[in-house]
């Protein structure tokens, strides 16, 4: 006959929802693969607003280089050709200083769209073909070959327009991707139990992040080469994703020891 403890049995019997610890490491998981994600904004807003600032110093510097040289030509303190040669030879100069100053993708970009700068010996013939069509330096008046160098002079302290008008968008992400990343570790301290213990793996994990897409972003001359703007991106976020998780795991072994520097910087538990 039946009495309903079947029912009972079954409605106490524990259902298929996993064990406290499987659901203590799905949940260390997820927490791990947001920090990453941290990471990669903050890395990525970190490149932007680099980017843009050094873009913004380059065109800046070009400009006054072009028009300083320009001004001694037409003063006579220096010849056409001197000045042509010089303002060529700086914006060579100042270009690799840029992409020195450059992240990792940025200066993967810009060897994209010039792997080296141009000689003069290049700009001459490229300025007198675009002026006077069908005609050989050789075969120009002095005046007309005054004109081709000025010109040089001139072109030199013009940037690629394309380029220099994404600066505002490269900053306007670039703040975006590290105030998200700065909210949300303000919201993981803020909500933690413990904050000071919060806020010292935050940073381990977000310092990590930096220090693997730095050693990536070292590396990637050789990998990649030059003029490779997505493997360069590609390995960039790796390395920024591998050091994070490396740093959380690296938080995990050593958690008693960040809970031990917590008590001592005032902490209760």
């Amino acid at each position: 006959m039946w009495d309903g403890t079947a029912c009972l049995q079954a409605a106490t019997t524990p259902g298929p929802t996993g064990s406290a610890g499987q659901r203590d490491a799905e949940l260390r998981e997820l927490e791990a693969a947001l920090r990453a994600l941290q990471v990669t904004a903050l890395n990525f807003g970190r490149s932007f607003v680099n980017d843009a600032g050094v873009r913004e110093n380059y065109v800046r510097r070009i400009a006054e280089m072009s028009r300083t040289i320009l001004a001694d030509v037409r003063a006579g303190r220096a010849t056409p050709r001197e000045g042509a040669e010089l303002a060529v030879q700086l914006r060579n100069v100042i270009m690799e200083e840029a992409r020195v100053q450059s992240s990792v993708i940025g200066r993967a970009q810009a060897e994209r769209l010039k792997a080296t700068g141009k000689t003069i010996e290049q700009l001459v013939d490229a300025t007198t073909e675009k002026l006077f069509p069908g005609r050989s330096f050789g075969a120009l008046e002095p005046a007309q070959r005054r004109r081709v160098f000025e010109h040089i002079v001139e072109s030199s302290g013009r940037s690629r327009p394309a380029v220099t008008s994404q600066i505002p968008r490269w900053r306007l992400m670039g703040r975006a991707c590290v105030a998200f990343t700065v909210a949300v570790s303000v919201y993981n301290i803020w909500t933690a139990e413990h904050r000071v213990h919060a806020g010292l793996r935050e940073g381990l994990v977000l310092g990590g992040g930096a220090a693997g897409a730095a050693m990536t972003g070292a590396a990637t001359g050789l990998v990649c080469g030059p003029g490779a703007p997505v493997c360069s991106t590609v390995l960039f976020l790796v390395g920024g994703l591998m050091g994070a998780l490396a740093a959380d795991r690296i938080a995990d072994r050593y958690d008693e020891e960040l809970r031990e520097f917590a008590r001592w910087l005032g902490e209760g538990w």
